[in-house]
């Protein structure tokens, strides 16, 4: 539902889509009156107060629009012939007597089309980042003041990454930036669609300087202190403890581990998958510790390892390696936002979450002397620049490398 600059009223609209057809957003003929509409406060997107009467009559309104469309779509499938959305949009608005009335370009739309043109060819991990910038793009509209196309222009860029990004928000650079080439993605697109002036060169819209970002991985004799200390006493704790070796011993995410542990997926010497985020096909070979860490799985938990949430998971993890006590040494690292440098410290089993288990993997890996076009066929990494960020070495592994050298 859009809200023009209309007072009296708002126009609303629906939004039809299929996974082969595309999707695509009209109206539906039907207006209703902002003064019944709630005002936006924060994060509350409350349009219409429950209990007036305009309430009711926009749900029964609404209802009969998706009764209608649902109508429609039957129909067209009866026939079982080939149709497009735009066969089913024309009918819809012969069936309610209105003209065909597209709405004005904006922002929104343009963003709506971006997704629409690219879903395709995106993964989900793409999808959900792009769809963060979007919301990003309308908090940032709810807090200054809402977009026109053509105002997307270098000084827009510069406050958005100056002002929101880093003074309201407190992102530091490599934060700010991820966000940043999405929007600088979304630009390109537009201008491409000659919805966006052709004028605008965003190859000037510069990006924050950056450190490299502080991650870790755990040493062989960290992964074998946790394996071996005994949890049995708070199964909770246990259970992420081998779900994260699990991590630790495929390199693979930990939305991925229930297809780690899908029976289906295993044979005699590997387990393959299709990872949840690229939809990337990997094959895990079924090295000794790996095959014994399984059968400990299946011994303790023959109903299945239970699976959590990612954010339940780093907190019992946190737990987990705070209680095993070889991660209670300090860091120190040096992060930026904006042009601000501040020096940040914290204790070594805070810095640990799911996604130390695949650097884990990778960094030991390597150290192992095994090749990194090996390790990138079981990491699913596509290029050696994704991969090389998982590869965390510190001073003393530089040290011990060259004592045995």
């Amino acid at each position: 539902m859009l809200t023009p600059k209309a007072k009296s009223q708002s126009i609303v609209y629906v939004s039809i889509s299929n996974k082969e057809l595309g999707r695509m957003r009209f109206a539906t003929g039907m207006n209703f009156i902002t003064a019944y509409c709630n005002s936006r406060t924060g994060k509350h997107k409350d349009l219409v107060k429950k209990g007036n009467e305009m309430y009711f009559l926009y749900s029964s309104a609404l209802k009969t629009n998706e009764t209608l469309l649902a109508k429609i779509h039957t129909e067209f499938e009866s026939l079982q012939k080939p149709y497009t959305l735009e066969q089913i949009k024309l009918e819809y608005y012969k069936r309610i007597e209105k003209t065909p009335k597209e709405p004005e370009m904006s922002l929104e739309i343009l963003f709506d089309l971006f997704i629409t043109k690219n879903i395709e060819s995106w993964t989900d991990g793409t999808l959900e980042s792009i769809k963060a910038t979007q919301n990003h793009l309308t908090n940032y509209q709810t807090k200054y003041k809402a977009l026109k196309l053509e105002n997307l222009n270098l000084s827009f860029w510069e406050q958005m990454r100056d002002k929101y990004f880093v003074s309201d928000l407190g992102f530091n650079n490599s934060t700010t930036n991820k966000y940043l080439k999405k929007i600088k993605q979304f630009l390109r697109f537009g201008i491409k669609e000659k919805h966006l002036q052709a004028s605008i060169n965003v190859d000037d819209f510069d990006y924050l300087d950056t450190l490299e970002p502080f991650k870790i991985a755990l040493k062989e004799s960290e992964v074998e202190t946790l394996a071996n200390y005994d949890l049995s006493q708070n199964k909770r704790l246990e259970s992420v403890r081998d779900l994260f070796l699990l991590e630790i011993l495929t390199g693979q995410r930990f939305s991925d581990l229930d297809k780690v542990l899908d029976k289906n997926n295993i044979t005699e010497t590997e387990i393959k998958i299709y990872q949840q985020k690229t939809n990337e096909l990997v094959s895990i070979p079924l090295h000794p510790k790996l095959k014994k860490h399984l059968t400990l799985i299946n011994e303790k938990y023959p109903k299945g390892l239970p699976i959590i949430s990612n954010q339940r998971f780093n907190d019992y993890l946190k737990e987990v390696c705070q209680m095993v006590g070889c991660f209670d040494n300090i860091h120190a690292w040096v992060t930026m936002s904006g042009k601000t440098k501040t020096t940040q410290t914290d204790f070594r089993y805070n810095l640990i979450s799911s996604h130390t288990g695949r650097r884990t993997f990778c960094t030991l890996s390597l150290m192992q002397g095994i090749k990194h076009e090996l390790i990138m066929k079981v990491s699913g990494h596509r290029s050696y620049e994704q991969f090389k960020d998982y590869v965390k070495v510190d001073d003393t592994d530089v040290q011990n490398a060259y004592q045995k050298f």
